[in-house]
């Protein structure tokens, strides 16, 4: 290859026709639809992890296999094979995989980005004609044509055909704009092929025009709408109808030179962003793309979110030949001042009282693009001047910049929403092209030249642009201060982030001199009740559901219907709504401004406690439901008010309020039990420890909730200990709810240490006079049973328990005791149990208690491992320990891992193996298990005498004495993928 030839991607995916491979210059062929339709998946999620669920179901749509996870392996290693020396581009990734792509080596990304610069309106025609040519070209039939069987690829495949569609639409605009003179036959095939779509109608139409042929340009829309009303019963846009009109009047007949408007109108220069336009390039399209087929397009947002910026960004390419007008309003403080401001930006020479048809009138039909700046002070003069522009005139399009909707007739809305901004800086690379740290990079270069983000101050570029929400104003202000302190410090001064740019005003606008005054602007424009709703708001951290906020709203007094004011306020951009998850929220800032409007009013502390009560209130709710059939549902809702409840926690040991820390502790305390959620066990630990609970009411019931929380951290002895200090203080003869907790812990605790007998006493005891809880932990009981020896007793408890679970339908405990009904099975029929472990995983998962999905997966791996399925085992137990991990069941960790052991005993791995086994009898959390407990039980026992020669195991001693435990889950953790992948591991 010379020099000067362009060098071939490393890796190639293709389909844009039919899918093809190519790895370095060499064509590969992958066979097989599955494994082709999983390359396509794959490559069109490059770079994101797709999970094994949705895998299975794109190459599985109809009737999966048993062993699909398994059989999804097989084609991925295929896969990999298919690589060669890039087989390490796929990626596992938690349960899913991940295929690695660099730019230009997937075909549709090659062309969106040429779709993206078809776009650029500082193209020229003739660039973008070249560009549009290019990225039609890597067509090579219809895209993804043989997977339209498979529903997740059929969708990819129709965005990827309006794609093409949108490309042949964009090669005909451009080459009408580049004066081409056969662009006419070209269109009249584009509409011809697709006679329904408006836009490529449009374009036909416009070429005829411009051709001169009036006539039958005005036929073709007639035959255009008439077509479109028999086959659709639909009428074209209004942007069609314009179109019409102005081929009737001739305004299309020949081309419009720049500059050309009406005596009356003189055209001044356009003002220039002060900013740089970073990640807005897909909303710059859209507005684009609308500003085509409309005549109002209004950008909306919070204040600070760049909506000025975007908008003079498309006003200095607008892409056509009309002329541009930006008329700036913020001076405009009263709205019967508007037209006669907008007349004198425009130069309009007008007499008399100035109204908004005088304006229309004024500037007349010739093609402008009329840009009104900050019109949220003046919406409703705005609105009038708008429409009666648009019913007026015939080619002016306006696009309006405003922190509300203007709710115009025939308005079209792109809400500009904070910058994106990544969670973490793993990745230093990915982290730089992140659209929010691009921006910080650019403001800072402004005052400090060269300035780059570095390893070190990575982390704390996330905090501030997380704290910041994004918004573009405050990633100035806060860039600013790189020039003269570390960024670190400009983290730390983040609680004065609302004054960042105080008394640095931006030329023409003192509202965008510091986010206080950005946000306050919008505040002022409310209604008092509006206002009073927000600040009620501000305590809310997470946000509130619709529920909340009614209740708030009623509290506060708001009138009429709350949901009127949620919507006044998401117009005004200070309330963020979430539709599908059914919550609203405040931006972090916004919440700084009104924090800060409480406490001048001196409301700080009846918003406070307002917030406490219904965080108490929410809470014992969840609590409640949670352990009935309403289990999924209250699973979410727990999880989104998370960030509410830990913020009522913390504040109510600011006012004392210990009523709310036990509350909300011991409302979720026995719900959390079979959740992946660590932060509630340890609120139930941390007030154990708190002195001021001695003699309190509730004090055994706190005691107990932590005695759990220890057992669940795999803190066995001070389970024990808190479970008796609770039994202690609860006095004889207690109520049963005040002690269940302290006997479910000891029940545990006996458990886990081989004490079945006592642990099946404890754990019946706990439920007693409890019903719903009761057949939980009648089945925990059960399965003690079994694990001693008493298969007929356990038999009797667990259908007493199936019984009494059934009344409440409630997923975790359904899951649980179908885990128990495969520990009963186990020991004889390990195939026979493994049906009811993977009827409990599905069920678990389907609750949102990943605990019973783990214990459950644990028993299923330790029965593929008898049965001889060594895939299946290894994979499971990998997964499971990574499970273990993140949620800190560190009991449960060191049990997998011992039955894990086992696995690589029977695989010839035995160093790995005893020393994972001696690691494992050293952790104080690990459960009890020998030759009699693991004959009636799932746990695995292996003595590592067994494994090793005594001189090597004296070794393996040793290494284990200077070794991490969470190496040694590292090592295993290889070892059993390593064994995963290993030929002739299937059964």
């Amino acid at each position: 290859m010379s020099e000067h030839e362009p060098s071939l991607p490393a890796l190639r995916v293709d389909v844009l026709g039919p899918l093809a491979l190519r790895v370095g210059p060499a064509p590969v062929a992958v066979p097989g639809g599955r494994r082709r339709a999983l390359l396509a998946v794959l490559a069109l999620d490059a770079g994101r992890a797709v999970g094994a669920e949705r895998l299975i179901d794109a190459l599985w749509p109809e009737d999966p296999p048993d062993n699909a996870v398994q059989a999804l392996y097989n084609h991925v290693s295929r896969l990999r094979g298919h690589l060669g020396p890039l087989a390490g581009r796929i990626q596992r990734s938690g349960s899913g995989y991940a295929l690695r792509l660099e730019p230009e080596e997937l075909d549709v990304d090659e062309a969106r980005s040429l779709a993206a610069e078809v776009g650029n309106a500082a193209r020229t025609p003739a660039e973008r004609v070249a560009l549009a040519r290019s990225a039609l070209a890597l067509w090579r039939g219809p895209a993804l044509e043989e997977f339209r069987a498979v529903p997740a690829l059929e969708v990819q495949s129709v965005a990827l055909d309006e794609l093409r569609l949108r490309l042949v639409d964009d090669l005909i605009a451009a080459r009408l704009a580049a004066g081409e003179p056969d662009v006419v036959a070209d269109a009249a095939r584009a509409a011809a092929a697709e006679p329904l779509r408006e836009s490529t109608a449009v374009l036909h139409v416009r070429s005829l025009a411009a051709d001169g042929r009036t006539s039958d340009a005005m036929a073709a829309a007639r035959a255009f709408r008439r077509r479109l009303a028999e086959e659709t019963g639909l009428d074209p846009g209004p942007a069609f109808a314009d179109l019409e009109q102005a081929v009737a009047t001739g305004a299309l007949g020949a081309p419009l030179r720049s500059g050309q408007v009406g005596a009356s109108l003189v055209r001044r220069p356009l003002p220039s962003p002060d900013v740089p336009l970073v990640g807005r390039q897909h909303e710059r399209a859209e507005v684009v793309r609308l500003l085509a087929g409309h005549r109002l397009v209004t950008i909306a947002g919070p204040g600070g979110v760049g909506k000025t910026s975007l908008a003079l960004d498309v006003a200095a390419g607008p892409g056509d030949d009309a002329d541009v007008a930006v008329v700036d309003l913020a001076a405009v403080d009263r709205a019967e001042r508007l037209c006669q401001a907008v007349a004198s930006s425009l130069g309009l020479r007008l007499d008399g009282e100035i109204g908004p048809a005088d304006v229309a009138r004024g500037i007349g039909d010739r093609p402008m693009l009329l840009v009104l700046d900050n019109c949220e002070h003046v919406a409703e003069a705005c609105r009038s001047l708008a429409d009666a522009i648009t019913r007026t005139t015939a080619a002016v399009r306006v696009l309006a910049t405003s922190r509300a909707p203007l709710h115009a007739p025939g308005e079209y809305v792109v809400r500009l929403q904070p910058l994106p901004v990544p969670r973490d800086a793993g990745d230093l690379d990915a982290f730089r092209r992140q659209p929010g740290v691009r921006a910080f990079v650019e403001h800072a270069r402004r005052r400090a030249p060269g300035y780059e983000v570095t390893a070190a101050d990575a982390d704390h570029l996330v905090e501030v642009l997380h704290r910041l929400d994004g918004l573009p104003l405050g990633i100035e202000l806060a860039a600013r201060q790189v020039a003269v302190m570390p960024l670190s410090d400009v983290r730390d001064r983040l609680d004065r982030a609302l004054d960042l740019a105080t008394g640095e005003a931006r030329a023409g606008d003192g509202r965008q001199g510091t986010l206080r005054a950005t946000i306050a602007s919008s505040y002022r424009l409310l209604a008092e009740s509006d206002r009073a709703l927000l600040r009620a708001l501000a305590p809310f951290p997470g946000g509130a559901d619709l529920d909340t906020l009614e209740a708030v709203a009623a509290d506060v007094r708001v009138p009429g219907d709350p949901v009127d004011a949620v919507h006044r306020l998401v117009d005004a951009s200070l309330l963020v709504a979430d539709p599908a998850g059914g919550r609203f929220r405040l931006l972090f800032t916004v919440r700084a401004f009104l924090h800060d409007e409480l406490r001048e009013r001196g409301d700080l502390a009846t918003a406070e406690t307002r917030f406490l009560d219904r965080c108490l209130a929410i809470a014992r709710d969840v609590g409640v439901r949670i352990l009935g059939q309403e289990e999924a549902a209250m699973d979410r809702r727990l999880r989104t008010e998370l960030d509410n409840l830990r913020a009522a926690r913390d504040l109510a040991r600011a006012h004392g309020r210990d009523d709310v820390r036990i509350g909300l502790t011991l409302a979720l305390d026995e719900g959390c039990i079979w959740r992946d959620l660590r932060e509630p066990w340890t609120w139930a630990l941390e007030l154990a420890a708190d002195p001021g609970l001695d003699g309190h009411p509730d004090q055994a019931q706190v005691l107990g909730a932590a005695a759990e929380a220890a057992r669940l951290t795999g803190e066995l002895d001070l389970a024990q200990e808190l479970a008796e200090r609770a039994m202690e203080v609860a006095g004889a003869d207690p109520a049963p709810a005040r002690v269940s907790g302290a006997l479910r812990a000891l029940g545990s605790v006996a458990h886990f240490r081989g004490d079945f007998d006592r642990a099946r006493d404890l754990w019946e005891r706990s439920g007693q006079g409890r019903e719903v809880e009761s057949g939980a932990w009648l089945a925990s009981a059960a399965l003690a049973a079994s694990y001693g020896g008493h298969a007929e007793q356990a038999r009797r408890m667990l259908d007493r328990a199936n019984e009494l679970i059934a009344r409440n339908r409630c997923g975790s405990h359904l899951a649980f005791a179908a885990y128990v009904e495969g520990e009963l099975r186990a020991a004889t029929d390990p195939a026979a149990a493994v049906s009811f472990y993977e009827d409990a995983i599905v069920t678990s998962r389907s609750a949102g208690t990943a605990f019973v999905a783990g214990v459950a997966g644990v028993a299923l791996a330790s029965a593929h491992t008898r049965l001889g399925d060594t895939r299946r085992a290894a994979t499971g137990f990998a997964d499971l320990l990574d499970t273990w991990r993140r949620s800190g069941h560190t009991t449960q960790l060191w049990t997998t891992a011992r039955n894990a052991a086992g696995l690589l005993v029977d695989a010839g791995r035995h160093r790995t193996a005893a020393l994972v086994l001696v690691v494992a009898g050293r952790q104080p959390g690990a459960a009890a298990v020998d030759d009699t407990i693991a004959r009636t039980s799932g746990r695995v026992y292996v003595p590592v005498e067994d494994v090793l020669p005594p001189g090597e195991l004296d070794l393996v001693r040793e290494e284990a004495a200077r070794t991490d435990p969470g190496r040694v889950i590292d090592l295993l953790r290889h070892e059993l993928a390593d064994l995963a992948a290993a030929p002739g591991a299937d059964a």
